[in-house]
């Protein structure tokens, strides 16, 4: 497929490549990881700032659901549930995180890169993300009314 408009575009790197990258950010984005934690009254608040390690377990969607081009640089706007695994440096679980991330990313220089060569539902993860100096300015918001987790200590 030549991909000749942002809309195509969209079709070929939304859920085959930004996923990927997306998921990439999240199992490494402890600081917002915890701050979405520490709004959580039940859980053991120490526990919490343990977090070392992260892991999504299940996502089972990634939905583009808008994006917009200015001055060569594409802003996509998505959302994704998640089900993420922690565990701290020690290498012990700590929480399973229920979750549902919104946010947005940004493809500058859109124009500059050959989107047809790239052909990301033949690539496996690692290289996918090969390719995650694609995506900049990453934001990831963890809805706090859909943000639960489960003491895997007990």
């Amino acid at each position: 497929m030549k991909i000749s408009s942002n809309e195509e575009l969209m079709e070929v790197i939304g859920e085959a490549f930004l996923w990927d990258i997306i998921s990439n950010y999240v199992e490494h984005d402890f600081t917002h990881i915890k701050e979405a934690l520490r709004k959580i009254g039940y859980i053991n608040q120490e526990m919490v700032e343990q977090i070392a390690w992260a892991e999504i377990q299940d996502s089972d969607e990634f939905d583009v659901i808008g994006f917009h081009e200015y001055n060569g640089v594409l802003r996509v706007s998505f959302e994704m549930p998640a089900l993420i695994n922690t565990k701290n440096s020690s290498g012990d679980w700590l929480f399973r995180i229920t979750t549902f991330c919104t946010g947005t990313v940004e493809i500058p220089d859109i124009d500059s890169y050959d989107w047809n060569s790239l052909n990301f539902d033949d690539m496996n993860r690692p290289t996918i993300l090969s390719h995650k100096n694609l995506a900049k300015n990453i934001n990831v918001i963890y809805e706090e009314q859909d943000t639960e987790a489960d003491d895997l200590t007990v």
